[in-house]
C-alpha cells in the first residue's frame, strides 16, 4: 500500500518532466506556440514560422538593419547611428550581419563603452605652464603636468628659458612658466668707452663754463665799489689845500671812480 501511494505521487512529476523535455528547443531552433522552429541565419529574419508541413521561412534584412546571430526574430535590429553631437564617428559601417561600430572623433575619447562606443568627450587641453605627459587616445583623456623650474610652455611641451649670457646678450626680462626670457644685444666695448669719454668731456666742459661765469660775476661785483689808492691820496691833498686857502676860494674836484 505504501509503495502504490508513492508511485501515485511520482507519476504526475514524471509526466511534467517528459512534457518539458519534449517542449524544450535546442540552440538551432526557437520555440513558438509550443513548436520548435528552425532559426534563421545571420542577416535574415523570420518571414513565416514553421508548422507541421513547412519549415521556417526566412528573408534578408533590409538596409540599415541587421541580425548578427541565428535567430527567430520577426524584425531585424536597427543599425546604430554614430552621432557627431555625441563626439562619434563611423568606425565600421553596418552590414546585414553586424551593427555599426562607432568610435570617437579625432581629438575625443570614449566615455561610455559597453559593446560599442555610445558617447565621447573632447580631450583636455593643457594650460600654459604645463606639458602633455600622456597623449590622449580613443579610450583615455590627455594627462597634463607642470613644467619644471627654468622652463616654460604654451600648453604642449616645455622648453628651457633662453640663456641670454650664453648668447652674449643682456637679459631685459626674466622668463616665467608661460613665457621665455627676453634678451637684448650688448653694445660693443669700444662704443661704451667712447660714450663714457664723451659724457665725461661734456661734464668737464660744463663745469669749466660754470666756474668761469661764477669768477667773472664775482670780479664784476667787487670792482664796482673799489676806489684806487692814488685817487684817494689826491683827494686828501685837495681837501687840505682847500681848507688852508685863506682867499676862501674853493675848487671843484671830481671824484672819478673807475670800474
Amino acid at each position: 500500500m505504501c509503495i502504490f501511494y508513492n508511485l501515485s505521487k511520482l507519476l504526475p512529476l514524471l509526466f511534467v518532466n517528459i512534457v518539458l523535455c519534449v517542449a524544450a528547443c535546442n540552440n538551432a531552433k526557437y520555440e513558438i506556440n509550443g513548436e520548435c522552429c528552425p532559426k534563421c541565419l545571420q542577416g535574415k529574419r523570420v518571414y513565416k514560422h514553421c508548422d507541421d508541413f513547412m519549415s521556417t521561412t526566412c528573408v534578408s534584412c533590409l538596409m540599415m538593419t541587421y541580425t548578427d546571430v541565428p535567430n527567430g526574430f520577426i524584425e531585424c535590429l536597427p543599425c546604430s547611428v554614430c552621432d557627431q553631437s555625441d563626439g562619434l564617428r563611423v568606425k565600421q559601417e553596418c552590414t546585414l550581419t553586424s551593427d555599426t561600430v562607432c568610435g570617437p572623433l579625432s581629438g575625443y575619447y570614449c566615455i561610455d563603452l559597453l559593446y560599442n562606443c555610445k558617447r565621447a568627450m573632447k580631450h583636455s587641453s593643457c594650460s600654459p605652464g604645463q606639458y602633455i605627459n600622456q597623449t590622449g587616445t580613443e579610450f583615455r583623456d590627455t594627462v597634463c603636468d607642470d613644467c619644471p623650474a627654468g622652463s616654460y610652455s604654451d600648453g604642449t611641451f616645455c622648453k628651457l628659458h633662453t640663456n641670454c649670457a650664453s648668447l652674449d646678450k643682456t637679459t631685459i626680462k626674466e622668463g616665467t612658466d608661460t613665457t621665455d626670457a627676453e634678451c637684448s644685444d650688448r653694445p660693443p666695448s669700444y662704443l661704451l668707452t667712447l660714450i663714457l669719454c664723451v659724457c665725461g668731456a661734456c661734464l668737464l666742459l660744463f663745469i669749466g663754463i660754470i666756474v668761469i661765469i661764477v669768477k667773472k660775476k664775482i670780479k664784476q661785483n667787487s670792482g664796482s665799489y673799489r676806489v684806487p689808492t692814488q685817487d684817494l691820496a689826491a683827494l686828501q691833498r685837495q681837501q687840505e689845500n682847500s681848507f688852508n686857502n685863506t682867499s676862501g676860494q674853493q675848487q671843484s674836484h671830481v671824484i672819478v671812480i673807475q670800474t
